[in-house]
This record gives C-alpha cells, sequence and structure tokens, in this order.
C-alpha cells in the first residue's frame, strides 16, 4: 500500500512539475510580496484540486458518457502536449510564454491552475490511475503532490534565489524538460498500445 501510494505521489510529483511554477511566479515579479504570493498559490491549488478529484471520481464517465472519448485518445494527446511542453524546456529554458497582459489574480486560474497543475497530462494520469489503482490512493497521492507543490510555489522567490546564485535553474529546467518529454512519449505509447489491443 505506502509502496503504491509512494510511486504514485512521485509521478504526480513529477507531472505537475513544481519547477515551472517556481520560474513563472518568480518572472511575475510578485515573490516578494509573501500574502500575494500564497494567495495566488492558493487558490490554484484550490482550482487545480476541485478539477483533479472531478476527473479522478467520474472521469471515465464524463469521457465515455458525455463526449464519447475512449481513455487512450486522452493518453495519446496529454502524452503529445506533455512531450511538446518538455521539449520547449529543453530548446528555450522556459515550459510556458506568460501574458504579460494578463491580471495577476487572473493568472492563478489560467495558466498556472489549468494547464499548468491541472493540464492534459495530469487529467489523464488522474483517470487512468484511479481506474488502476482506485480513487482512495489517486486522491491521497495527488492531494499529498499538490500539497508539496504549493509549499514550494510560495517559496518560489527563495528558491528562485538560490538556484539563480549558483546558475542552477537552467540546467534544473532542461532537466526536468527532459523527464516531462519522456514521460509524454510514454503516455503516449500507452495509449498506443491500449487502442492496438
Amino acid at each position: 500500500m505506502k509502496g503504491i501510494f509512494f510511486e504514485n505521489f512521485l509521478f504526480f510529483i513529477v507531472l505537475l512539475n513544481p519547477v515551472s511554477k517556481i520560474v513563472v511566479l518568480s518572472s511575475l515579479g510578485i515573490t516578494n510580496n509573501f500574502e500575494e504570493l500564497k494567495n495566488i498559490s492558493l487558490r490554484a491549488t484550490i482550482t487545480a484540486i476541485i478539477i483533479l478529484f472531478l476527473f479522478s471520481f467520474a472521469g471515465t464517465f464524463i469521457l465515455k458518457k458525455i463526449f464519447r472519448i475512449e481513455i487512450y485518445s486522452l493518453q495519446i494527446v496529454g502524452g503529445i502536449v506533455l512531450f511538446l511542453i518538455g521539449l520547449r524546456a529543453l530548446q528555450k529554458g522556459e515550459f510556458f510564454e506568460l501574458d504579460t497582459h494578463k491580471k495577476i489574480k487572473d493568472i492563478a486560474v489560467v495558466p498556472i491552475a489549468s494547464p499548468m497543475i491541472a493540464g492534459p497530462a495530469t487529467i489523464t494520469a488522474s483517470i487512468s490511475q484511479s481506474a488502476i489503482f482506485g480513487p482512495f490512493i489517486t486522491y491521497i497521492s495527488i492531494f499529498s503532490a499538490l500539497s508539496v507543490n504549493f509549499i514550494l510555489m510560495i517559496f518560489a522567490g527563495k528558491i528562485n534565489s538560490f538556484l539563480k546564485k549558483y546558475n542552477l535553474l537552467g540546467p534544473l529546467v532542461r532537466i526536468t524538460g527532459l523527464f516531462i518529454a519522456s514521460i509524454g512519449v510514454n503516455m503516449a505509447l500507452t495509449g498506443v498500445k491500449t487502442f492496438l489491443k
């Protein structure tokens, strides 16, 4: 039980990609205002929890009965999207291009809550992991991973300063991008294998 939880927890941590949140929040120039940073992080996390818990609980029903989409289709598309995000990080050293004209409070929901936290890959994972391991393990894994992600978000400024001081931010973004791209390929291939069966 503990082993399954730990595996799922690590899986969701990688998919959530806390490094991207640290980079984005630091680039917004709000890391010196702890209260504002905390509010944005909390709003984004709560929004993501609602989305991921909903799909974990009723994702298969929503996909098959309402949209008539098979899980393998979502796995393939989610994998491709994840691969492209990882590839961008590898090539450009960034995960997303921010719209600087957006208000700070709006950025908490889009793009931070979705698609950066609750995106195609994490939604796909919440549905598939729930089907394989059951909702209980999936809920705990998602909640634990989001809690760690939230803590890292509210300390984004300090973490970013430390990483920049030792010139670790660029390499860390690219290494994370490599892992994310690899997970994307694996997710897409899993979808293809399921389709072929």
